[in-house]
């Protein structure tokens, strides 16, 4: 079994919106996919939350120090029982300008937060695939917004996430507001 970590990055503008890549064609796992910026835990890594940082970065582009990580959410095992999945909810002020890596993201897409939320947005269905040349019929959680198709392991944590902040004002309040250093609070105690 390995392991992975991934943002599951929120950009706080008005409107706000969830942050998806799609996968370089020529990857080995899953290639074109759209997905959570993220990647397998590697060796140097401190953790999982580390290692989400850090693939946030390879595959945007955008420094991880901007990534305000909110909570870890529940792990989530691939189809293919292959990968354990970590997510983490983060939030990033905007603007952003993605430099992302062509040898790993083919696209960066912004999607806005309602959309998800919208009724029948993310439902049950079924997703054609092939494995290993035979054609099979896998149910999953299904997620369309203009050209960009989820299933899989990134529908099963969208649907976590919806569970758990039914709303998308739940799912916002879970951003902390920035630790601020005033010249007061640094003073030593006289």
């Amino acid at each position: 079994m390995l392991y992975a970590a991934v943002v599951v990055p929120v950009v706080t503008g008005d409107p706000p919106q969830l942050i998806f890549v799609r996968r370089a064609s020529h990857l080995r796992r899953n290639p074109g996919q759209v997905a959570f910026p993220g990647g397998i835990i590697d060796a140097n890594d401190r953790d999982a939350r580390a290692a989400a940082l850090r693939e946030f970065e390879e595959e945007l582009g955008v420094p991880r120090e901007r990534v305000q990580l909110a909570e870890r959410l529940e792990d989530v095992v691939t189809l293919a029982l292959s990968v354990t999945v970590t997510p983490y909810l983060g939030f990033i002020e905007p603007p952003l300008r993605y430099a992302f890596d062509p040898g790993e993201t083919e696209s960066v897409h912004e999607v806005p937060l309602d959309a998800l939320y919208e009724p029948g947005a993310l439902r049950c269905g079924i997703e054609p695939v092939v494995h290993e040349g035979r054609p099979y019929d896998v149910p999953s959680w299904l997620f369309d917004y203009a050209a960009l198709h989820v299933w899989g392991a990134t529908a099963r944590m969208l649907h976590a996430l919806v569970t758990r902040f039914p709303t998308p004002a739940a799912l916002l309040a879970q951003r902390r507001a920035p630790k601020t250093t005033t010249l007061e609070s640094s003073k030593p105690n006289q």
